[in-house]
């Protein structure tokens, strides 16, 4: 299992696409998350650059593209793939994300079954281009809607020879799933895995009600079960995993640092 990096927490050191020092934040940044240690990141190609000096970028590093970026909701609503396909081709990546569930269909049944067969027309047509399409679960997943949660329903409704699942393991947590069970469930559905730690705020100011503020942790700074976690990943011979944080309890680059650190050493003691 090779280890990307989802640079969300590095958003403030992208820059702005309108500056002429964009470029060179992007290359930065890259430069920073190879010196690190990752294989890759997931992200597609920035503004400003086109795919070939994107994917140049990447490989005067050593790094891959895991991904194409994401999928917008009216792309998938359009059936529009072609730019995406084009930018997978170029880069070489393997995978396209569906970030999040659309808020329409939250709660909404009908809203919740169009979706669905949206990702079914589009993993189709990507897998046809030897691409994985791939939703990313969040905690809202596990609402229910007719006595199943949602994701219970994109899992069961959704063709699993196209339409894969990006488990992200701190939202699983949060959605009050079992994220060891879950992987199970999607076994063969998986390209890549979301790790991302989930830690209890002392200072909540409802700490001893119970009613405690999570946090997003470093991997192996939180309360995951890691071992357990990456012995399923493992055994299941899943591709990718990518590390990310929302939010950071310590500078970025020392944040990435220390989970890839602590993931190197977690795999080393099984």
């Amino acid at each position: 299992m090779r280890v990307s990096l989802a640079p969300i927490a590095l958003r403030a050191y992208r820059g702005d696409p309108g500056q002429s020092a964009f470029k060179e934040g992007i290359r930065s940044l890259l430069w920073r998350v190879r010196q690190i240690g990752f294989d890759g990141i997931e992200m597609g190609t920035p503004p400003t650059f086109t795919n070939a000096e994107y994917k140049d970028c990447l490989d005067a590093l050593g790094l891959e593209a895991v991904t194409a970026g994401s999928l917008s909701s009216e792309a998938l609503a359009a059936g529009d793939f072609a730019d995406t396909l084009t930018q997978c081709k170029v880069l070489g990546a393997k995978n396209v994300m569906i970030p999040c569930l659309p808020a329409a269909a939250l709660g909404n049944p009908y809203e919740l079954d169009s979706f669905i067969g949206q990702l079914n027309r589009a993993g189709r047509a990507l897998m046809d281009a030897g691409v994985h399409l791939s939703y990313h679960n969040h905690a809202v997943d596990f609402s229910r809607v007719n006595d199943k949660t949602i994701l219970e329903r994109i899992v069961e409704e959704t063709d699993p020879a196209c339409v894969f699942i990006e488990p992200d393991t701190h939202w699983i947590q949060a959605g009050g799933g079992h994220v060891i069970s879950w992987l199970k469930r999607l076994r063969g559905r998986v390209y890549i895995v979301h790790f991302k730690d989930y830690g209890i705020d002392p200072y909540s100011d409802h700490a001893f009600l119970e009613g405690t503020h999570k946090l997003f942790m470093e991997f192996g700074e939180g309360n995951l079960n890691w071992p357990g976690i990456l012995k399923e990943c493992l055994a299941q011979n899943i591709a990718w995993c990518s590390l990310e944080q929302d939010e950071c309890q310590r500078p970025p680059y020392e944040a990435a640092a220390l989970g890839l650190k602590n993931l190197r050493d977690t795999l080393q003691l099984l």
